[in-house]
């Protein structure tokens, strides 16, 4: 006798989603899924809190351990590039497990690992489980959004602005807390344990998550049906089991890949690498300019991250009013005139406000961050810089996302990588950058990186189309959304059909 679970391919029978299915995410009622985007922007904002919390701490590092500023730094390095190694993890994991139960098992090894760093009188193990609480932290920055709302771009537009700002506000919070906590001089590191406490309190939000990865509701659905004996149900995913060199190829090779061979992935993940580093370097220089430059009192330097988060709300909350805005604004300098812009290239146009906002506000709060210039001059630079950084994601990220559709996890997974690199490198450069430059000449050299950077969204915007022509990803990625869409119809149709007998015979009861 057969396995029960055993079936012949010809006897098989595939599960998929039905038309309307309730159970299908993007049919799910908004009411429940803003529920969702709201946990998720919790604990994504108290995963990232705890990188820059620990800033303001690193003198009492330097003090108690005896060691200098690259190696107190360090800490908050590891904790980003932690950033960097977690999605290699969480990424293939919650595709083949579902993203619940990665935050389930993610989440309290988070904790766990934070312990050590809040609790432990010894500097190499606080550095140490820094790197290992950044890497389970990362599980927080999947993208779970765009599994309830891929079928309607506008509002997966707004939720991504929201889901990006909050880990993008939540370490500027988190380092405003960090100088109050760090001023009132309590014993121990409670810089750190702050964050121990906030995972502990935000942790029953975990299990008030609902799955929204469709293919493992679907396995769960089949196992409930062949339990009740109808063994030959299968799914998709099933049919084709996920083996080791799929994960291999999915999650470390096409991430590789399309960042060498795709010029709209890389000069992406350039522009949003930048950005992100950008806003780790300000974890260092905001106390030159303000605490040594300024007199300002070290427990309210925290606050001079305000205009930044300020700043992130005047885009998050009117994105899409200003996407339209924007996509109806003629560019004759860029686009030959008589020529239609694909969707895609009409949403980056407002992107070009945050690539010129992004050296402008460098070279602000450069060149008024010198003693002789009051506070508020350098403070609200900020406005500027992080209008442009919220915005620089959101327009790149949903650019992206249209162009590669069912690759856009492997386009994100090679920007997550590249721009926790390259922002955990900036905090342990910027002091001996600072010390070769001043304030002046060192936040210029990255105004002026970004000056070369505005040819970028310039080139998406005029030839975005030839590119993805050019593009193999994008190609296949258009192809099986096509298939797709093609026998979603088909299923339609034969509901409409199925359907019609009956409603003819209602109609006859009725006398109609």
């Amino acid at each position: 006798m057969g396995h029960p679970h055993e079936a012949n391919d010809s006897d098989v029978e595939l599960i998929t989603f039905g038309v309307g299915d309730p159970e299908d995410p993007v049919n799910w009622p908004k009411l429940k899924k803003y529920a969702i985007v709201v946990n998720i922007c919790i604990l994504s904002f108290t995963s990232v809190f705890g990188s820059s919390a620990y800033a303001p701490g690193q003198q009492h590092l330097m003090q108690k351990y005896h060691i200098n500023i690259e190696a107190a730094s360090s800490g908050l390095s590891l904790y980003v590039l932690g950033f960097a190694m977690g999605p290699l993890i969480w990424g293939p994991f919650s595709e083949l497990r579902g993203r619940r139960l990665s935050y389930m098992i993610a989440w309290p090894l988070m904790i766990v690992s934070t312990a050590p760093s809040a609790f432990v009188d010894n500097i190499i193990v606080i550095l140490l489980f820094r790197f290992f609480t950044g890497c389970f932290a990362a599980c927080a920055l999947n993208n779970v959004v765009s599994d309830m709302f891929h079928n309607d771009p506008q509002a997966q537009s707004q939720a991504l602005a929201w889901v990006s700002f909050c880990p993008l506000s939540g370490p500027c919070i988190g380092s405003l807390v960090g100088f109050f906590i760090a001023a009132a001089g309590w014993r121990g590191l409670w810089v750190v344990r702050v964050h121990f406490f906030l995972s502990i309190v935000c942790w029953p939000l975990v299990f008030a998550l609902k799955e929204t990865h469709g293919p493992t509701i679907l396995k769960k659905r089949a196992r409930a049906l062949r339990a009740e004996g109808r063994v030959n149900i299968r799914t998709h995913e099933e049919l084709e089991p996920v083996t080791r060199e799929y994960i291999i190829q999915n999650y470390a090779l096409r991430p590789a890949k399309m960042l060498m061979h795709e010029p709209i992935v890389l000069g992406a993940a350039l522009w949003i690498s930048l950005a992100y580093g950008i806003i780790y370097f300000f974890f260092e220089v905001y106390p030159v300019v303000f605490i040594t430059q300024h007199n300002i009192p070290f427990r309210l330097c925290g606050l001079m991250f305000l205009p930044i988060i300020l700043g992130m709300f005047l885009i998050a909350g009117p994105y899409q009013y200003l996407t339209r805005l924007f996509a109806r604004m003629p560019l004759p300098w860029i686009v030959p005139e008589g020529t239609e812009l694909a969707p895609p290239e009409l949403r980056l146009k407002l992107v070009l406000t945050a690539c010129i906002g992004i050296p402008i506000s460098l070279f602000w709060f450069g060149w008024t961050s010198g003693r002789e210039t009051h506070w508020i001059a350098p403070a609200l630079a900020g406005v500027l810089f992080g209008y442009s950084m919220l915005a620089i994601f959101m327009c790149f990220i949903a650019y992206v996302t249209l162009i590669y559709k069912i690759y856009s996890a492997s386009s994100s997974a090679a920007n997550t990588c590249i721009r926790s690199i390259i922002a955990a490198a900036f905090p342990v450069a910027t002091h001996r950058l600072l010390d070769a430059l001043g304030t002046k000449w060192g936040l210029s050299l990255f105004g002026f990186l970004s000056l070369g950077l505005i040819p970028i969204p310039l080139i998406f915007i005029r030839y975005g189309g030839k590119l993805r022509a050019r593009s193999r990803y994008a190609r296949e990625a258009e192809a099986v959304v096509a298939r797709l869409n093609a026998r979603r119809d088909e299923e339609k149709t034969d509901v409409e059909v199925s359907e019609a007998p009956r409603a003819q015979k209602e109609k006859e009861a009725f006398g109609v």
